[in-house]
């Protein structure tokens, strides 16, 4: 039996790389949280729940959390946006 851990210990070892590789990768993510909007943008809680109220922000409700597609976010920003003025130097 102390033969077969000694062979496994390399393997186990390796697993275990592996296994904290992928537990330090994060998927990108999807969606904004309310802390997103403020942090990310200088929103306040009234003018988020403003912008859901009057159809503005796209969101997701589930149970008491909104989720707001980012994809969807910046899509809003890039159409509400006056960059072409500046002849796409951004």
């Amino acid at each position: 039996m102390k033969e077969t851990n000694e062979e496994m210990k390399p393997i186990i070892k390796l697993l275990e790389e592996m296994k904290s590789k992928f537990d330090s990768i994060q998927l990108p993510k999807k969606y904004y949280r309310n802390k997103n909007l403020k942090e990310f943008f200088g929103l306040s809680d009234n003018t988020i729940i403003s912008y859901r109220d009057q159809n503005i922000l796209p969101f997701t409700k589930l149970g008491e959390i909104y989720y707001y597609p980012i994809t969807e976010i910046d899509n809003l920003l890039s159409k509400n946006s006056n960059f072409d003025l500046f002849g796409n130097r951004f």
